[in-house]
């Protein structure tokens, strides 16, 4: 109704500027309007108000609805696949009530690996969640199979049901939905994904080929080095900054092989004699070999600002934090461990295995990270526990959660499977007396890792002051209510 936009048009503008005129208004409140207009007792806001009241409720009778007479709806298919059991519907409800997207991935995880359907009563709830939800929409649309498929024709936030190929959004998405697309290439076929962004690069402004770019992160391997090398040719400062960062990545790029032919040189092995000559000892001799200038251009700092290290030092630091560790173990004909305990012979050269850390997490090098949370707490860090197995990861995080308990239980949080008994009771003995920071949203969220065996300890965990006693009394009964719904979930798709 165009009558109603002249009306909020005039109170924004004020009557002093705009007051209304009968053709702004429904023909059918013409003789309304010379009523009020022609009353000489009302000033001329007094008749802009009683219009509009009168234009309102007139506005609130509605209007006649739109007749269509070709418009057909063809029902919806046969379902492929029979609907989940009572018992599993039951538990959807209930977790849609409690809106908890962890235990409803993990319902639909259940559901999709039993090849069954969502009820039509409950697919409406599902396509919602999937219109917020994006990382749920796979798992919703396995679920609510040819139902969903019909239903989402009548909502334009549920087309995401029947999306366009990948090829089509590549061409022709926005900057944002070609990352995405991008992204998940990358993760099942890395070569084509490469492939199609080398075939639109010249296209590309310089900000999009710096965001495409990373997504080459996901699955980085030897095979990217020639034509990032390549991209290192840009005028763009920002693409080739994004390269020169995922060529740092990969050991067999220009740049990682230079570091180490420096490092080669710069760090080696001396026997010398000890106690009067009776027997030798392996001493390390650390000395910048003329490094090419070139490295400098690549990130590396040539003046040192921490006070522990001499700008030499410091050069050499950054270039072992830029290698692969087991790159050492042939130099020096050494095990990790040997390695290590090297560099902790002399406090000047302990100073230089944080570095190593740093490139045991850039390379993702499982045996030296074991081997460093194995060697003592001095050389803890707690980037390592990620890139381990999660049985290892379980290990070490108990072992050290006391140096950084936010930190691990953060990190803890990050992973699929769920944590051991041993990790849960840890961290419940951390959380349940942090109660601001550590919440119902925060279980919430975790609950998919939480061991179901806790519940019977959950009374262990209480805290000692008074108040927070009655806050873990109420969250204990809530864990209680979300691992059962876990339990359950469990239990109806196990027949």
């Amino acid at each position: 109704m165009e009558f109603w936009n002249n009306i909020i048009d005039t109170a924004l503008l004020g009557t002093d500027k705009k007051d209304l005129v009968a053709a702004e208004l429904s023909s059918a409140l013409t003789e309304v309007y010379k009523q009020i207009y022609t009353n000489e007792v009302l000033d001329k806001e007094e008749k802009f108000l009683q219009m509009a009241a009168v234009a309102f409720n007139f506005r609130q009778c509605g209007v006649a609805p739109l007749i269509k007479e070709e418009v057909v709806i063809k029902a919806a298919v046969q379902e492929e696949k029979p609907y989940c059991n009572p018992l599993a519907v039951q538990v959807l409800k209930d977790i849609l009530e409690e809106q908890s997207h962890s235990l409803l991935k993990c319902w639909l995880q259940h559901c999709s690996a039993k090849e069954q359907t969502v009820i039509p009563e409950l697919i409406p709830a599902l396509l919602q969640v999937g219109v917020s939800q994006q990382y749920l929409r796979a798992l919703v649309i396995a679920c609510c199979g040819k139902r969903g498929e019909w239903l989402s024709q009548f909502n334009t936030d549920w087309q995401f049901y029947n999306p366009e190929s990948d090829e089509v959004i590549w061409q022709n998405g926005t900057s944002e939905q070609r990352k995405k697309v991008l992204q998940q290439l990358r993760t099942t076929e890395p070569l084509k994904a490469s492939a199609w962004l080398q075939q639109t690069w010249l296209s590309e402004n310089a900000n999009t080929k710096a965001g495409l770019l990373k997504q080459l992160a996901t699955n980085l391997s030897a095979e990217d080095v020639a034509w990032l090398e390549d991209v290192l040719e840009e005028k763009s400062q920002k693409v080739k900054e994004v390269a020169l960062a995922l060529l740092k990545r990969l050991s067999t790029s220009a740049v990682v092989i230079n570091y180490w032919n420096i490092l080669q040189k710069s760090i080696t092995l001396k026997k010398e004699k000890a106690l009067l000559g009776l027997r030798s000892e392996t001493t390390l001799q650390i000395r910048l070999s003329s490094p090419d200038e070139s490295i400098f251009k690549t990130g590396i700092e040539k003046l040192s600002n921490i006070n522990a290290f001499t700008d030499e030092e410091c050069i050499i630091y950054q270039l072992i934090a830029a290698v692969p560790p087991q790159n050492w173990e042939a130099h020096f004909n050494s095990t990790p461990k040997e390695i290590i305990v090297l560099f902790q012979k002399e406090k000047w050269t302990q100073k230089f295995l944080p570095a190593f850390t740093k490139a045991t997490v850039q390379f993702n090098n499982k045996e030296w990270a074991a081997t460093f949370l194995q060697h003592g707490d001095e050389l803890f860090s707690s980037s390592l526990i990620s890139i381990l197995s999660e049985q290892e990861q379980d290990e070490y995080t108990i072992k050290y959660f006391e140096k950084e308990p936010s930190t691990l239980i953060q990190l803890a949080t990050r992973r699929a499977a769920e944590w051991s008994i041993e990790l849960t009771k840890t961290i419940f003995m951390y959380t349940a007396k942090n109660i601001y920071q550590y919440n119902r949203s925060f279980y919430n969220e975790c609950i998919h890792l939480i061991s179901a065996s806790i519940v019977g300890e959950l009374e262990e965990y209480t805290p000692d002051v008074a108040y927070y006693q009655t806050v873990w009394s109420g969250m204990s009964e809530y864990l209680i209510k979300l691992i059962t719904l876990k339990q359950q979930t469990i239990q109806a798709f196990q027949s």
